[in-house]
């Protein structure tokens, strides 16, 4: 029974990075060009928002995760 805890840990973490990579690489994107049009948003809401869309992905588990 431990071992089984300690995978669903490994891939617990893993979901986590892989979904806070994903949300990052999304929300930057979107942060980059809203400051090419003088939208920047502030450092404390870019950050919010990777949180958000972190915990979106997933909630969602997309195939694109895994790639």
């Amino acid at each position: 029974m431990w071992r089984c805890r300690q995978l669903d840990g490994s891939l617990d973490a893993l979901i986590e990075r892989k979904a806070k990579a994903l949300a990052t690489e999304i929300v930057l994107r979107t942060s980059n060009s809203m400051k090419l049009g003088d939208q920047e948003n502030s450092m404390e809401r870019t950050k919010k928002a990777i949180e958000e869309r972190t915990a979106a992905i997933k909630h969602e588990m997309p195939k694109m995760l895994w790639n």
